[in-house]
């Protein structure tokens, strides 16, 4: 579930080029640029008197790396993704962590971002 919302809040931003825990493709190939990888860092249910929950209400570290092929760009995407995450469907903390950076490999500028997602806050979660 998580994934999938990520998906669907960021994936236009970057024409959908927006993928879990790799940029590469399945020919082997990075993908066009700018793109969007998240990576879930940490993931925790809630236990309370009633048992586990179930992953839907799993609170969770998310890590954003965000790529272009200029800084100017990767800070534009950066701030669009903060927006966007403003509005993400499920209560969205930015982290102070992340930075940028220069990837002399693929000759592209990454800004790294971290969100902590909590629907067990949610209003009705177990």
């Amino acid at each position: 579930m998580l994934e999938g919302l990520l998906f669907t809040t960021l994936g236009p931003l970057v024409n959908n080029r927006c993928y879990p825990l790799t940029f590469i493709q399945p020919d082997g190939e990075l993908p066009r640029w700018p793109a969007i990888r998240y990576t879930v860092l940490t993931s925790s249910d809630t236990n309370d008197i009633c048992g586990s929950t179930t992953v839907d209400t799993d609170d969770s570290s998310v890590q954003l790396d965000l790529v272009a092929l200029t800084h100017g760009a990767v800070i534009t995407l950066r701030d669009q993704v903060i927006a966007a995450m403003l509005g993400f469907s499920l209560p969205a903390t930015r982290q102070p962590s992340g930075g940028q950076e220069f990837d002399e490999q693929t000759k592209t500028y990454r800004v790294t971002l971290e969100y902590f997602i909590s629907p067990s806050s949610v209003s009705g979660s177990p």
